[in-house]
Parts: C-alpha cells; sequence; structure tokens
C-alpha cells in the first residue's frame, strides 16, 4: 500500500504506542528468521499500564503482533516493515484473521480510525484480501460521511473511491465496489458511468436491498438523460416531442418534479391553460420552494382572467424570490390590469432597481406611467 492523503489524519494514534526491546521468549520463539534481532517493537502503553497496576503478568505474543499492525498501518513505510512481517508471518497462524478481528473490534467500540489502521497494517504488508479491502474502503467513506473538516471529508472520500475503483480492477467478479462507484460517479455528475455501474452491479448479483436502490437509481438517471432532452426540444421549440418524452417519465417515475414542471409550461405556452395548472400543481406537490413554478402557475391564472388568484400567487413568488425581475413585472401588470396603478409603479420601480437597463422593465414602465 502506497502513502496516502488520509496519513495526516493517523499519525497521531502513535501516541498510543511504546517501544521495546525484544525479551528472550519472543527471541526464541522468533529463531530461524533471518533479521536484526536488536530492532524495537511496539507495544500499546495501555498494555504496561495493565501490568503496572498488576492486572496483566506480562507482554503476550498478541500484544506485540497487534501493535505491529498498528504501526503498520499508520506508516507503511516504518523503518522496521520488513522484519515486523516476518515476525507476524512466523508467530500468527492467520494474519488475516488477526488483522480482521482487531479491525472488527475497534469497530464495535466505535473507534472507526483505529479500525482502519488494523485493516490498513494487513494491507500494508500482505497481498490484498477482497472482503477486507472492501471494508477497509467502506471504513473510509463512513470517516468521510462523519468528518466535520471539510479537507478530511475530501481525503478519505478520494480514498475510498480509489479503494474502490483498485477492487474492480482486482476482483471484476465483486459486485459491491461497482454499486459504491455509481454513487460516486452519480455525486460528480457522470451519468453515463453510474448507470453503467448500476447495471454492472446488478448483472453480477447484489442482495434485494441493493438491488432495488440501484434499480430506482438507474430509473431517476433515465430520468435526468430525458428532462435534459426534453429541456433542449424545448429551446427548440420542438414542443410535441418534448411532450412526448415528458408523459414517458411521469408513466415511469412520480416523483420528477422538472418533468410536471416542463409538462405545465409547454401546456401554458399552447395556450391549454388549466391542463397546465395541473401539472404544475402535481410539480408543486414534489417541490413547494419554486417561485419559477409558482409564477408560471400565477401567468395561467391571469390568461384564465382569474387575476385576483394570481396576484395572489405572484405575492408569494415575490416572497421566494424578491430579485426576480419577471415576476416583479407580472405583479405590476397584474396590478396595471386591476387599475391599481400605485401598487403597479411600485412593484414596477423595485424591478427598475434591480436592472433598469431591462427591455420588459422599460416597457412596462412605459405602460404604467402612460395611465
Amino acid at each position: 500500500m502506497n502513502k496516502s492523503r488520509i496519513e495526516k489524519y493517523l499519525l497521531e494514534k502513535t501516541n498510543k504506542l511504546v517501544f521495546i526491546t525484544l525479551d528472550d521468549i519472543i527471541l526464541k520463539k522468533i529463531e530461524g528468521i533471518n533479521i536484526n534481532k536488536n530492532i524495537e517493537v511496539p507495544v500499546f502503553s495501555s498494555v504496561l499500564i495493565d501490568m503496572a497496576n498488576s492486572k496483566k503478568e506480562g507482554i503476550s505474543t498478541i500484544d506485540i503482533l497487534s501493535a505491529m499492525l498498528f504501526i503498520q498501518g499508520i506508516d507503511p513505510y516504518f523503518k522496521y516493515s520488513k522484519e515486523y512481517k516476518a515476525i507476524i508471518t512466523k508467530l500468527s497462524s492467520n494474519p488475516l484473521d488477526l488483522a480482521s478481528s482487531l479491525a472488527g473490534d475497534a469497530y464495535e467500540k466505535s473507534n472507526l480510525i483505529e479500525s482502519l489502521i488494523f485493516a490498513r497494517g494487513y494491507l500494508s504488508m500482505f497481498e490484498p484480501e477482497m472482503n477486507l479491502y472492501f471494508n477497509y474502503a467502506l471504513l473510509c467513506k463512513e470517516i468521510s460521511e462523519q468528518a466535520l473538516e471539510d479537507s478530511k471529508k475530501v481525503d478519505f472520500k478520494l480514498e475510498s473511491e480509489d479503494c474502490f475503483n483498485a477492487l474492480v480492477k482486482l476482483y471484476p467478479e465483486f459486485s459491491k465496489p461497482y454499486y459504491y462507484l455509481a454513487y460516486f460517479a452519480l455525486q460528480h455528475g457522470d451519468l453515463s458511468t453510474s448507470k453503467n455501474c448500476f447495471e454492472k452491479a446488478i448483472e453480477l448479483g447484489l442482495d434485494d436491498s441493493l438491488e432495488n436502490d440501484s434499480k430506482d437509481n438507474l430509473v431517476k438517471i433515465n430520468t435526468i438523460e430525458k428532462i435534459s432532452l426534453s429541456s433542449e426540444l424545448i429551446e427548440s421549440e420542438k414542443y410535441d416531442e418534448a411532450l412526448a418524452i415528458l408523459e414517458e417519465i411521469v408513466d415511469e417515475d412520480t416523483s420528477s418534479y422538472e418533468a410536471y414542471f416542463y409538462l405545465g409550461y409547454i401546456n401554458r405556452l399552447k395556450g391549454e391553460y388549466e391542463s397546465a395548472i395541473d401539472y404544475f400543481e402535481f410539480a408543486y406537490k414534489l417541490d413547494t420552494s419554486q417561485p419559477q413554478l409558482i409564477n408560471e402557475m400565477a401567468l395561467c391564472f391571469a390568461f384564465l382572467g382569474d387575476l385576483e388568484q394570481a396576484l395572489e400567487l405572484l405575492e408569494y413568488a415575490f416572497e421566494l424570490d424578491s430579485e426576480s425581475i419577471e415576476i416583479l413585472c407580472n405583479i405590476s401588470m397584474v396590478y396595471y390590469n386591476l387599475e391599481n396603478i400605485e401598487k403597479a409603479k411600485y412593484y414596477i420601480n423595485l424591478a427598475e432597481n434591480i436592472d433598469p437597463h431591462d427591455d420588459i422593465v422599460q416597457e412596462c414602465i412605459k405602460l404604467i406611467y402612460k395611465a
């Protein structure tokens, strides 16, 4: 395992260790190993404290092996790494089980960093084992999600993503790394890679929960892609083509605010104001905080002649976004049509203060101040 961006967060854990010389018992156990016998080996300071308090008779082999894994997890290039690997290999019947057990115990105590260090200690010395490597990647992800500092959050997230990428290369038939890489790609806005990873994870086999979540995300990705295409078609004034795609979306995914909004918008442009209002109301149930939606709905009521309802909606839209020139112009024009010129002037003046050079603002001013 190479040096990585997360080591700076692990170094403080070295204060849990002290270094001692090999005693005769350990020296006898490692006879036959071609290493420098004068090296120092680590032990957790808590072990020495327990000995001093008569809670422990001596330092066991496991005490030393676990501390070796620990320092190796903190610094894979520690000066005695080669010797420690030889000692662990000689004295432990199964270094993987030892590291996994130590990592698991630390995790059970909610000590995520120490759990990660034990796993990293093994991975830095031995060939990466699939499950331990995967759990290490998950630990990095979990630490990232819990981190309060932005830099720490980013560093552990990148470490996690690097590990999942390494896992799919080492174990291409292992499904779960693809699942997590799909989420990383989604966060990066790479819909194509995310889609491919979710599909690969499903193909290789996931448990029911992860498979259902993957399928839900594939529907969402499909929706996002179709929304993007619909937006392009609307800009090109190909409304019927956009409508067909948007109707497909709401048949498959009833949670898409954008689909309902665009359906309402197209119907409004086509003069189908009542249908537009229906779609806007569906969108509003999904998101009540969008001033542009409220503005569009108000326009429909205005075109239907219900100026009081239009005004109520526009004033709510103004509460949500008091800097929108479009909303201010629409309010002023509704007041103008209600023959409340003072209010019309008030709102158009607000718009002019924001952008005195806006063409629509100037047209509204000419009309209102003529009255």
